[in-house]
C-alpha cells in the first residue's frame, strides 16, 4: 500500500468530476493546499493530485474505520478521521522528499521495508476475509508494527516530531485489539465494508502498488 498512498504525494493521477463526496480525496486536496502554500512554485506542488485507486482504498479504509469506532465503545470515534487525515499528510511530505531528491541511498532500503510489510499486511487482509476462521491478529499486528518501524526509520532524519507522531497515530488505530476484533471476528457487521477495502487492496496488488 506504499505505493498507494504514495500516489497521494507523487501525481499519481488527475483528479475526476466523479469524486465529489470523497472524504479522502477532500481531505487530500486540504492538505495539499496548505502544504503547497509553501512549495507552490515549484514542478513536485503543481502536480500533487491523488488519483481515484488511492482515493477509493483510503475512503474504504476511512468507513471501516468509523464504523467499527461507532460500533465499539472501546475505540475513540474521533480517530479514523484523524488516521485519515495523517495518512495524506505524511504521503504528501513523503511524495514531496521523493520530488525533491531529498532521499538518499540509505532510505531506498526503508523503502523496500514498508513496501514488503504493508504487501505482507494487504495480504493477510485479503485471506482473513476470503478465507473462513483464518484471521491471525498477531500476524497481522507483527506487520502493521514492522511497517510502523520502516516509516519512522524513513522519515526521522527528515521530517519533524510531529510527522513522527502523526505516523505512531495511524499505526496505533490499526493495531488496537478491539478494532482488528471487531473487523475480522466471523460474525462482523463491518464484512461488507471489508469486502470492499479488499476489492482495492486486490486491485493496488494486481496493478503492482502493493
Amino acid at each position: 500500500m506504499f505505493d498507494v498512498m504514495q500516489s497521494a504525494g507523487t501525481g499519481g493521477g488527475v483528479c475526476s468530476a466523479g469524486g465529489t463526496g470523497s472524504r479522502a480525496r477532500d481531505l487530500g486536496l486540504r492538505a495539499q493546499k496548505k502544504i503547497l502554500g509553501r512549495v507552490v512554485s515549484t514542478g513536485a506542488g503543481r502536480s500533487l493530485l491523488i488519483d481515484d485507486a488511492t482515493t477509493s482504498l483510503l475512503d474504504n479504509l476511512y468507513k471501516l474505520m468509523e464504523r467499527a469506532a461507532k460500533s465499539n465503545p472501546g475505540l475513540d470515534k474521533k480517530q479514523p478521521e484523524k488516521v485519515l487525515k495523517n495518512i495524506v499528510k505524511l504521503s504528501i511530505k513523503v511524495g514531496l522528499l521523493q520530488r525533491n531528491q531529498q532521499l538518499g541511498p540509505s532510505d531506498e532500503g526503508r523503502i523496500s521495508e514498508i513496501r514488503s510489510s504493508l504487501k505482507a499486511a494487504a495480504m493477510a487482509v485479503v485471506s482473513f476475509y476470503e478465507l473462513e476462521f483464518s484471521f491471525d491478529k498477531a500476524y497481522l499486528t507483527r506487520s502493521l508494527e514492522r511497517c510502523r518501524t520502516a516509516v519512522q526509520a524513513l522519515i526521522k532524519p527528515h521530517l519533524t516530531d510531529k510527522s513522527k507522531d502523526r505516523c505512531d497515530q495511524v499505526f496505533d488505530f490499526l493495531t488496537q485489539p478491539e478494532f482488528l476484533d471487531s473487523v475480522f471476528k466471523q460474525d462482523s457487521e463491518h464484512r461488507t465494508t471489508l469486502g470492499m477495502l479488499v476489492n482495492d487492496i486486490n486491485i493496488a496488488l494486481d496493478a503492482g502498488h502493493l
